[in-house]
């Protein structure tokens, strides 16, 4: 709210059926009704009539009054601050006064939830002796009327004014709340340390958006009104009503008159829902022509052709400052053609008609796109396969290739970006649009078309190509680093055995996605002890690549420092080979003190003693160990203990100790091998990896772990992998 007065001046305008009209000194008209509290006292004078106190606000002075209520200077004795307190005039009678307080403050505590730099930040509602208020933040500086007096401002700061208020609209719109009164007057240009900020204020009119479709009366400033609010039609207004009124604003400001004014209240308003407004340039001629068909747009009479919504109307004004901030940066040695705008796309435009193409090819080229043309489908094809175009505007009816046939195959043509179809086309049923649509269409443009319609359109391809651009950099993005940490993750896998007389290995780790949780590794303890572990963390992706990747960081050759998989001496020399139930009890502590809610993962880690030819072994929550000793049917073996994240921090583990006599296997592996599904949804299961590992029982070790991944391969067929598979085979020699 702003300390400049608005004084209402009485004009010559006056009809009979209009008593209470009169026009203020900016040509604006007012129609109103004072309340018996309000005067024109001048500023810094309190007469005796209006009220000392609102609520906990002491008031000091009359900063405007109007139709709908007053405007008052407070005072916020807590927060030690001034406050502008709005006073509403509801209209009610003693039967609906409750539930009109009741819907006031409801809509009040909406505008509340606002915030945004643009519009005015509402501190408190309440109701003070039968009255409703609104108290927001007091504003130092101009209204708009009086701003524009005296600042005289060029088209490109009208054009960054109007934006500013756009998106203060857009922010109030996108929490349900209409302005419905927006004009000058509720617009301040306030100074801040980042320059002149323009602000909305006066939200005592507005309403949400369910409650403004049962509201019909006839409410705002008439010059301002758009054609529904003129009529009466409540269910008609939302988010495009105050798009019209910001509209009129932005022609007062280009145009220095209004577009519609007349001797009485009934005229005014039958020029509001009938009359076109002159177009701007006819009293302008410097202001450029697309500036006029944006302004013209947003007062469209259907609101169904305004724009959108007002983040639209924005956007399209600040294009506008961008192109005019091209031009004025050509060339000083002499005049250059107008650069075109950095977002100018390559289209492709199939149209057999030769007049529309012209027309297509000229608006497009006018807002800065690289056209090729093409007179049928056969030709645009051939030029389609040969560029890179990034929007296609094709005909239905053409010879040679018509538009389905050509958009079937833009739609089967591999390319790496997404390319947008507007199809063109005098058909208009439903079963023609379902067609164009079910061919690869994304929009439709009915002929004739309107060259506003077309650059809506337009809008929403660039839009949608963009984002795709966008996506597949980041897809590209993504691609390249999951490239990185899977490589990464891959070289903590056992490129070789390590030397351990007596024994061989055989291994296969598959991830089912770039990144795994999966991890398995044979490490060096010492001169006397090979570890052995499988391990498999819970979820997918990243989160658990990292988690895999790092617990095997831990779980290294005693060689290395960062091995927990050894105990030390004081100077760094192996002293002792840890058992393995310990190793899990250390890992377990560490995971509780640092894991994310809801992360686990299973393990079984073992320690073969190479003299002594036997191998220790504990579980953490994983499937059985496979035992095959020579000559015999492969049996399981369970050892008991809880999934490292879901056992406690003191849990116990348990260990097995397995003896491993010449020709003896141990098989570890993960669950994936066992839970891989087929079509019909049936298990590969337990059973068939304990037959399969007896079916392949003569092939060496890791001959062995490659039958058993492509005997599950093949009873999968093309049904994908679901989790990681990891297999380890020892084998006493």
């Amino acid at each position: 709210m702003s300390g400049s007065d608005q004084k209402p001046e009485k004009s010559a305008h006056a009809g009979p059926a209009d008593g209470s009209y009169s026009e203020n000194q900016f040509g604006e008209t007012i129609r109103f009704t004072s309340p018996t509290h309000l005067t024109d006292a001048p500023d810094g004078k309190k007469p005796s009539d209006i009220p000392q106190q609102i609520g906990r606000y002491a008031i000091e002075r009359v900063l405007g009054q109007g139709a709908f209520g007053a405007v008052y200077l407070g005072h916020d004795a807590q927060l030690k601050r001034p406050v502008a307190i709005k006073l509403p005039l509801l209209s009610n009678s003693d039967d609906d006064t409750e539930q009109l307080q009741e819907s006031f403050l409801q809509e009040a505590r909406q505008v509340a939830q606002v915030a945004h730099p643009n519009v005015v930040t509402v501190h408190d509602v309440g109701i003070h002796d039968g009255a409703c208020y609104i108290v927001s933040e007091f504003l130092e500086g101009l209204d708009l009327n009086h701003w524009m007096k005296s600042a005289s401002p060029t088209w490109q700061q009208t054009v960054e004014l109007i934006a500013s208020i756009a998106d203060g609209l857009a922010a109030a719109h996108a929490k349900g709340v209409i302005h419905r009164d927006v004009k000058p007057a509720n617009i301040i240009v306030s100074e801040r340390a980042e320059g002149s900020v323009p602000v909305i204020v006066d939200f005592g009119l507005a309403v949400s958006e369910s409650c403004a479709r049962e509201r019909g009366e006839v409410a705002g400033t008439p010059n301002y009104m758009s054609p529904e609010q003129a009529v009466g039609e409540g269910h008609r207004i939302d988010g495009r009503t105050d798009i019209y009124s910001l509209g009129v604003v932005l022609y007062r400001m280009l145009c220095g008159q209004l577009p519609f004014r007349a001797p009485s209240i009934s005229q005014l308003l039958r020029e509001v829902i009938e009359d076109e407004p002159r177009p701007p340039r006819q009293f302008i001629h410097s202001i450029p022509r697309e500036l006029e068909e944006v302004c013209l747009r947003s007062m469209a009479k259907k609101n169904g052709d305004r724009y959108t919504t007002a983040g639209d109307f924005a956007t399209d004004l600040r294009a506008l400052l961008k192109s005019d901030e091209v031009a004025a940066s050509g060339s000083a040695d002499g005049p250059a053609a107008k650069p075109k705008p950095k977002d100018g796309i390559k289209i492709l435009i199939a149209e057999d008609h030769e007049l529309t193409r012209f027309k297509l090819k000229t608006d497009l080229e006018k807002w800065g796109h690289d056209v090729t043309e093409a007179a049928d489908g056969e030709e645009a094809w051939k030029l389609f396969q040969a560029g890179e175009f990034s929007l296609v505007i094709t005909d239905w009816m053409m010879p040679n290739v018509d538009g389905l046939e050509l958009v079937q195959r833009i739609r089967k043509f591999d390319s790496t970006e997404y390319i947008y179809v507007i199809m063109l086309t005098a058909k208009a049923e439903k079963h023609d649009i379902v067609a164009g649509m079910g061919a690869g269409a994304d929009d439709f443009l009915a002929k004739p078309f309107h060259r506003d319609e077309l650059h809506v359109r337009l809008r929403a391809g660039r839009r949608i190509t963009k984002l795709n651009r966008e996506l597949n950099e980041k897809n590209q993005r993504i691609t390249r680093s999951l490239e990185a940490a899977a490589k990464i993750q891959r070289s903590f896998l056992p490129e070789s055995a390590p030397n351990a007389i007596g024994f061989e290995f055989g291994w296969e780790y598959k991830p089912c996605d770039q990144l795994g949780g999966d991890m398995l590794n044979i490490v060096e303890l010492d001169d006397r002890h090979v570890g052995v572990y499988v391990l498999e963390v819970s979820g997918d992706g990243l989160p658990a690549s990292l988690l895999a990747t790092t617990l095997s960081r831990s779980m290294a050759p005693g060689s290395d420092p960062a091995s927990l998989l050894v105990e030390r001496s004081p100077s760094g020399q192996v002293q002792r080979v840890l058992e393995p139930a310990e190793v899990a009890r250390e890992i377990n502590r560490r995971f509780a003190a640092t894991q994310d809610a809801g992360q686990f993962f299973t393990l079984v880690y073992g320690v073969i003693d190479l003299p002594g030819r036997k191998l220790t072994v504990t579980s953490a929550g994983h499937p059985p160990i496979v035992y095959h000793r020579r000559g015999e049917t492969p049996t399981k073996i369970e050892v008991s203990g809880l999934p490292i994240g879901i056992a406690q921090e003191d849990e116990d583990f348990y260990e097995e100790t397995i003896p491993l006599n010449r020709g003896d296997r141990i098989v570890l592996y993960s669950d994936g091998l066992s839970d891989s599904a087929n079509d019909q949804g049936e298990l590969f299961g337990a059973g068939r990896v304990i037959s399969t590992l007896n079916d392949w029982r003569d092939l060496e070790a890791q001959d062995s772990v490659r039958a058993v991944m492509e005997s599950v391969t093949r009873f999968c067929g093309k049904t994908p992998a679901t989790d990681d598979i990891s297999v380890l085979v020892i084998e006493a020699k």
